[in-house]
This record gives C-alpha cells, sequence and structure tokens, in this order.
C-alpha cells in the first residue's frame, strides 16, 4: 500500500526523457559475517587522498581522487567521518563527487586562500591547474577555474623568466607550506632532473592578499640531495649559487616521482617521503636543518620503521610505485598515514594502506592497521567488474556473479569470477560473500572475465559463457541439469570458434531475433557491438556472424583521452514489448537505445547518458531483483567496485525542470536541518509545501532568498516530499528522508 500512495504521489512529477526509473538505493552486503558499510562505493584501485571537511561538522573527511586505469582520467570518491575523535568510521557520500570537475592523472585539495575550504589542484599539460572552491559554508563544494597553469619566476636574482611551474603528470609535487609564511609553496622535480625545487609561494611577501599565489624558484637543489632510481644522495650540490642557472648542470632524466612533506618528529620543518615509478617501496629523507636551511642526512627504505619502529615492523612496500598522503583518518587531529599505488597494473582490492599515528607526542609512531582501510567496508573485486545475476543454488533467489579483469595477487593479476549468494527474500535481497574464486577460473589463464548468462544448450540449466580480452568467447558449461544447483566442471575453450574484430569481448546472451535461442551481443574494445546468430541444428551449438556492427552503435570516447578505445558492455533487454540496449562504455557514460526490430540498420539513441557516472569502463545490468516487476540497475566499473540502482529506491519519481544546479536540497537523508540553495534574486519568496509519504500536506512555509533552512528535528523519520515555487516561473519539487 505504501508503495501504491507513493507512486501515485510522485506520478504528477514523474517526467523521463529516455531514461530508466531507477535511482541510487542499497542491499545489505555481508562478507565474512560482517555486514559492509558501504557495499556499493564503487571500488578504489590507484589513488591520492586528501583531507576535506565536506558536510561542515568542523571533522576531517577523506576524498579519494581514483584514476581507475590506464588513461588517467579519474573519478572523486567522497567519504564522510563519521566516527568521533580517535575512531575510523566513514560513509560513503556519492552525490559529492559530482560536484568536482574533471581531473586527470593526480589531483590534491588543499585550502590556498585560507577560507576553510580545500581548493583543488592537479595535473594539465606542463604543470599544475588551480581550481578555487566557492562554496558556501554550506554547500562546501563549487569550484571555478582560477588559474589555468601556474606560473613561476625562474630568474631570480637578475631579470625575471617567467615559465610554467613543471610538476610531471606521472608523479605528485609537494603543495605544502614549506617555510611556514601562511602560504602554499610547491616542492617539485624538474622536468629533467634529479634534484628537487623550491617554488616559493611570494603572496605574503609582497603583500598580494589571500587570493592570489605568486611563485619564484628559490632553490633549484632544495635540500642538497637527489634522487634516482630508488636510490637518495646527499651533498649533491657543493658549492653552487641558488640562482645558477639550469645551463650549469646537466641532471639525469627523472622519470616520475611522488612528493610528501611530513614533520616526523614534530621539530617545525619539512622531512620527506618520495615515491619513484621505479621502486616498490618509498624512500623517508630525514631533515636535520630549519626552515631556513634544510639538511637532509639521512634516509631509509623501511618507512614507517623510521624514526619510530613500527611495532609490527611493516614498512610502504607496493609492487608498482608506491606514494603516501599524510592525512588524519581518524579524527584525532593528528596526521595518520595512507599509501597507495600511483600506477595501473598493481595492487588493486588490496591498495589503501593505513598507517595510524598512535603517538602522544609530537613525534609520529604510524602503524599498520590495514592494507584495505575503505575497501574493506565495499565490494571490491580489483580491476574492473562486470556483474551478472545468476540462480547459481537453484532457490529461486537471485545471486551476484561478478567478473574483473583481475585481482593483483602475489605479484600477479589473475582474472576470476567472485560470488554472492542471496541469503535474503524475492523482495529484500541480501548477498553474502560465497568465493572469489568461482568455478576456478584462476587456474585456467583466461584474461578480463566477462560473464553472460543463459542457456545455451537448451537443457533446462543456465549456463556461463566468458568473454576475454582477447575477443573469444569461453563455455563454461553447467551439467547439473534443470532445478538443480549448478555444476560448473567443464570449462570449454573458445568452443564456438570466432575471435570478435575487435578485442575485449564482452557478452551478452539475448535472443535477439525471437527464434528461441540465445544469441551472442559483444561488446567490443572498438565501441561497437558484434551480433552472432545462434545457428544449432543439431547437437554442436554453433552461432553466425551477422555483422560486427550492430544498430550503428559506436560508445568510443574522446580520442585525446581514451585512445579511440570505447570498451561497449551492451545490456539488451524487453520492457514493455519492446527492445531496449543499455550500453557500458570506457568513458563511463551509459547510453540508452531504442531496438525497433533486428532489421534496424541505426538504433535510435534515447538518451546519451543515464546521468550515472560512477567511473569510467562502466559495466551494465539491468533486471529485477526485488521482485516488483521493474528493473534494477547494478553498474560495474574499472574501480573493481558496484554501485546499484534500484525502481524501489526512495529517490525514484521527482525529477526536477531545468538543470539540477537551479536548486539544491541538503543533505540526503536529513537528521535536523534541511538546507535549500536556490540559483534566484534576493528578494525572492519560495513558497514551501511540505508532505509525508502519504502526499498529505504538513506545512506550508515561506522561504526567503537563495539560502534557506528548515528545521526537520521535529519530525518523525520517514519519507518526505517538497514542491518549492515561487510567484514567478519557479518550481522544483523533490523527495528526501528523515533520519
Amino acid at each position: 500500500m505504501l508503495r501504491l500512495l507513493l507512486f501515485c504521489f510522485c506520478a504528477g512529477f514523474i517526467r523521463v526523457y529516455g531514461q530508466l526509473l531507477v535511482a541510487r538505493d542499497t542491499i545489505t552486503v555481508i562478507e565474512n559475517n560482517k555486514v559492509l558499510k558501504m557495499a556499493w562505493a564503487n571500488g578504489i584501485n590507484h589513488s591520492n587522498v586528501s583531507n576535506m571537511d565536506l558536510n561542515g561538522d568542523s571533522k576531517n573527511d577523506l576524498v579519494v581522487f581514483d584514476r581507475i586505469n590506464s588513461y588517467g582520467v579519474g573519478r572523486f570518491r567522497c567519504f564522510i567521518n563519521t566516527g568521533s575523535a580517535g575512531q575510523i568510521n566513514y560513509r560513503h557520500d556519492p552525490a559529492l563527487s559530482y560536484y568536482f570537475p574533471r581531473a586527470f592523472y593526480w589531483a590534491l585539495l588543499r585550502d590556498y586562500n585560507g577560507d576553510g575550504m580545500e581548493d583543488l589542484f592537479c595535473s594539465t599539460t606542463g604543470g599544475i591547474k588551480v581550481y578555487k572552491n566557492v562554496g558556501t559554508p554550506q554547500h562546501r563544494l563549487q569550484f571555478v577555474l582560477k588559474y589555468t597553469l601556474l606560473l613561476s619566476d625562474y630568474g631570480p636574482p637578475g631579470s625575471p623568466s617567467i615559465s610554467n611551474l613543471y610538476a610531471s603528470s606521472v608523479g605528485l609535487p609537494a603543495i605544502e607550506d614549506v617555510d611556514k609564511d601562511g602560504d602554499l609553496d610547491i616542492l617539485t622535480f624538474s622536468a629533467l632532473g634529479v634534484y628537487m625545487e623550491f617554488h616559493q609561494n611570494m603572496s605574503v611577501e609582497n603583500h598580494l592578499g589571500s587570493d592570489s599565489m605568486s611563485f619564484r624558484r628559490a632553490d633549484y637543489c632544495w635540500g642538497d640531495f637527489s634522487e634516482s632510481s630508488c636510490s637518495v644522495s646527499f651533498n649533491q650540490c657543493p658549492g653552487r649559487k641558488m640562482w645558477d642557472s639550469l645551463a650549469q648542470h646537466k641532471p639525469d632524466h627523472h622519470a616520475g616521482a611522488c612528493i610528501t612533506c611530513i614533520d616526523s618528529d614534530g621539530d617545525n620543518d619539512q622531512d620527506l617521503i618520495i615515491g619513484d615509478v621505479e621502486c616498490t617501496t618509498v624512500q623517508y629523507i630525514h631533515n636535520s636543518g630549519d626552515l631556513q636551511a634544510p639538511v637532509f642526512n639521512d634516509t631509509t627504505k623501511l618507512y614507517p620503521n623510521f624514526p619510530v619502529k613500527n611495532t609490527n615492523g611493516t614498512y610502504i612496500n607496493i609492487k608498482v610505485f608506491p606514494c603516501a598522503y599524510n592525512v588524519d583518518a581518524d579524527g584525532d587531529n593528528r596526521k595518520d598515514l595512507i599509501a597507495t599505488p600511483n600506477a595501473f597494473g598493481t595492487e588493486n582490492f588490496q591498495s589503501v594502506w593505513l598507517f595510524r599515528n598512535a603517538s602522544t607526542t609530537a613525534t609520529a609512531n604510524l602503524q599498520l592497521v590495514k592494507k584495505n582501510f575503505l575497501q574493506d567496508e565495499m565490494i571490491e573485486v580489483g580491476q574492473n567488474s562486470f556483474p551478472a545475476l545468476i540462480d547459481y543454488d537453484a532457490d529461486g533467489l537471485m545471486d551476484l556473479l561478478i567478473g574483473n579483469a583481475g585481482y593483483y595477487i602475489n605479484d600477479s593479476q589473475k582474472s576470476r569470477l567472485t560470488l554472492y549468494k542471496n541469503i535474503g527474500s524475492s523482495s529484500v535481497p541480501v548477498f553474502s560473500l560465497i568465493t572469489r574464486d568461482y568455478a576456478s577460473l584462476s587456474t585456467y589463464s583466461i584474461n578480463n572475465i566477462a560473464p553472460a548468462i543463459g542457456d545455451i544448450d537448451n537443457d533446462g540449466d543456465v549456463d556461463i559463457c566468458i568473454g576475454n580480452s582477447s575477443g573469444q568467447v569461453h563455455w563454461l558449461q553447467n551439467t547439473a541439469g534443470s532445478g538443480k544447483p549448478c555444476n560448473f566442471s567443464v570449462l570449454k575453450i573458445n568452443p564456438f570458434s570466432f575471435t570478435t574484430v575487435s578485442s575485449a569481448a564482452a557478452p551478452q546472451l539475448f535472443d535477439f531475433d525471437l527464434d528461441g535461442k540465445l544469441d551472442l551481443m559483444i561488446g567490443m574494445k572498438n565501441g561497437n557491438i558484434a551480433y552472432y546468430r545462434q545457428t544449432t541444428t543439431g547437437t554442436t551449438i554453433t552461432f553466425s556472424l551477422i555483422t560486427s556492427k550492430l544498430g550503428g552503435v559506436d560508445v568510443t570516447a574522446e580520442p585525446g583521452l581514451y585512445a579511440y578505445d570505447g570498451f561497449a558492455v551492451p545490456f539488451f533487454y524487453r520492457e514493455l514489448g519492446l527492445n531496449r540496449l543499455l550500453v557500458g562504455s570506457v568513458s563511463g557514460r551509459v547510453r540508452l537505445y531504442n531496438v525497433p526490430s533486428p532489421t534496424t540498420s541505426v538504433f535510435p539513441l534515447l538518451n546519451t547518458d543515464l546521468g550515472y557516472y560512477e567511473g569510467s569502463q562502466s559495466a551494465p545490468w539491468y533486471e529485477d531483483i526485488n521482485g516488483d516487476a521493474m528493473g534494477d540497475l547494478f553498474l560495474g566499473n574499472a574501480s573493481g567496485g558496484l554501485s546499484f540502482f534500484s525502481s524501489a529506491s526512495p529517490y525514484v519519481g521527482l525529477k526536477e525542470a531545468g538543470t539540477p544546479a537551479a536548486c539544491l536540497l541538503y543533505p540526503n537523508p536529513v537528521a535536523d536541518k534541511l538546507y535549500i540553495s536556490a540559483s534566484l534574486p534576493a528578494n525572492t519568496i519560495l513558497n514551501a509545501h511540505l508532505y509525508n509519504v502519504s502526499g498529505k500536506l504538513l506545512r506550508t512555509l515561506q522561504l526567503y532568498g537563495p539560502e534557506s533552512t528548515i528545521d526537520m528535528s521535529e519530525f518523525e523519520n520517514g519519507f518526505y516530499m517538497i514542491r518549492l515555487q515561487s510567484d514567478g516561473s519557479f518550481s522544483r519539487s523533490f523527495k528526501f528522508i528523515k533520519q
């Protein structure tokens, strides 16, 4: 009855333009008898980590910029600190990720103008780009481009020589107040150097104001050391004057390094942690000097076993390019350390190492807590995730099966199938991890397992077809028989004897021509879909290629970013007697097509973007999981996690007219204060009508100006609707949760 009332109330507001009637939702997921706190948080691969107070509660939250795969087009993940001081407790807030601009290669949050809200520093061609955060205390994320490219004066003490402040896209600079004068400086390696450059921010010295950054290269051999090939050498710049020109020294090439400033002994100067693209460990370099004259004379690769020994004897040891981040992870206002890989093709499902600072003094005491921080609370299958639903135990409930490009284990990456059993009910699913190597596929040399589910041999049980990176499809045959739990004891390698014209086959089994036989619809790396019609006449299963460019589908994205790749992942489905097609892509966008008939040469595009951008190489699976006869969407991505959108979500139903940025309502869910931000003139009066889930009008309020607050503390927990109207043409409707 509640669902009926909700639907009736929402029906007047629904506007569907080639959309799926789903919204973000959750399903309980259990691993090793523990309920995951943020199961659908999309996974993390190789990432940068920053602190930021995302919700204005004066606690340090975490923003993770995940580069995801080899393309360098990253995705922000936002984690809200919900613990008290000294506790490690986070929840994922996916909505906040959509307020960040697109970034590439690396991204760090630092407050350059002292307004209490971190700004965004990120890689750009030739150096560093800066987005200023112009948000409000209530809505803290609103970025505008401030500096297209940071510049520095390379000429002092002679004539000015202004050029881009170089920072490699491969590594990361240190962006910190190195000289402790109140503005942010930058430490970076030069384009061809093994020496560290100190670019001093002269904004304070020159009285330029808090909203400016003016750099000069104050030292091209800061600290008098060099770093190359996983080795640090001291006293490398004897007799050199600070302002020598670049022509007077010929440094070796520096491939890439990440630089982290840390005051490990509390003496108010900057010690360094350096990760190198060629190394498996970091280099800790101890500064025994002071702010004006750094003196580096001690180093170790066993960090953080130095200077205070880590009691569990574990130091940062990541197979490819480890980087460290000095952030507060437990909310006690003491900096902890997080280490992650900064390169593709290394640790993935255990790639966020947390070292907690257990010290009660100024000297850091960093103790390893876990190697899968944040990841241990989410579905995480390593590199890439290809979701599928299958009733593997024949209990009438759909279970969750996830293929991947690989778990990184024992210095190698193995593709596997991960299985979660549905231990809930037909209307309330609950997934529990059974195995990370279903059918023991890790024993085979299959790269990039993308599963397709269906009874291809018409024997009454479901089989699994597996696409691989070479463009072939293998057959994991179910020999159990009708109505029995699956028995996948036979793997047939390329039994259909074809290889797609483009690699990275992502198959789906679907009766495309309605002849009662399942056909193979295969997404490919080139962004097209191949249609292999099943032509079986006897006992040998056969498929015949009809076209490698079905429906004119092409999901290739920007060539400058994705190298003409598309990585199409198709999901055909029938709805109200019509065939539709969802296609995931390398860009992460999901397209929706109408499929009028099997002979249609070009499928009409209903929507170029469903609005769900959860990370590159999206992989959709759209099927009813909650028993309401409406489709629900599982969405995989290259980070190895999943997001879930359901027809039963409390967020389904109300769509804003106009652009989403015209009006914001937050937080959602809300505990007490509900904030409304509208892009309207200051003297505008908003009439706010508050309804409960059954459509009963609870209260009418008048709100004034672009920022308003509604006190929800007196209302019971549950679903609510609000309609905002002005005397002009402005009208918006929202649904939210009070909890």
